[in-house]
């Protein structure tokens, strides 16, 4: 019994001078720091992509409107209000949603800007989209970082264009 106990020291200062199975002990200390980092990199991409497909989308959507619609809008005797296109702007931006993400059409306006134009005033169409992602995965991945409990994400985009007519 009492030579068992003058073991122990000796197993005790082989343990604490050895170091295999550091990098062991690293990356599992390290691994969920990893995880929520790339947990986040995921979800602001997708936010990003969702983001940058919708603007373009609204763009896009603008440009076409200033293409077909007559540029006689802000004169005394207008062959078409802006109303008329709101059917075509919604169909135009009803593909840019998926499952989680919806865009919807916000506003349609008209503004009639003055100036040295071939058409004064000039019509501008205005385009305000709603931009909503929903069930957002690594929502929890936020609040251990500091932020708020976020289910959903909604922004507004708005693009113009000159209208120039058909």
């Amino acid at each position: 019994m009492i030579r068992g106990s003058h073991h122990i020291p000796q197993m005790v200062r082989r343990f604490l001078h050895a170091d295999t199975g550091t990098a062991l002990v690293e990356f599992a200390v390290l691994l969920p720091l990893l995880l929520v980092v790339f947990g986040l990199i995921v979800e602001g991409g997708r936010l990003f992509w969702s983001y940058q497909n919708v603007i373009t989308g609204v763009r896009d959507t603008a440009r076409h409107l200033g293409r077909v619609a007559p540029s006689d809008m802000c004169g005394s005797a207008p062959s078409a209000s802006i109303g008329n296109y709101e059917s075509l702007v919604t169909g135009l931006l009803t593909p840019l949603s998926s499952e989680k993400i919806d865009v919807d059409l916000e506003t349609l306006n008209l503004e009639c800007v003055d100036g040295d134009y071939r058409v004064s005033p000039a019509p501008v169409a205005v385009i305000t989209a709603s931009l909503t992602i929903s069930e957002l995965p690594f929502a929890a991945l936020f609040q251990l970082v500091g932020g708020t409990s976020v289910t959903s994400i909604e922004t507004f985009v708005t693009d113009r264009s000159r209208v120039f007519g058909p």
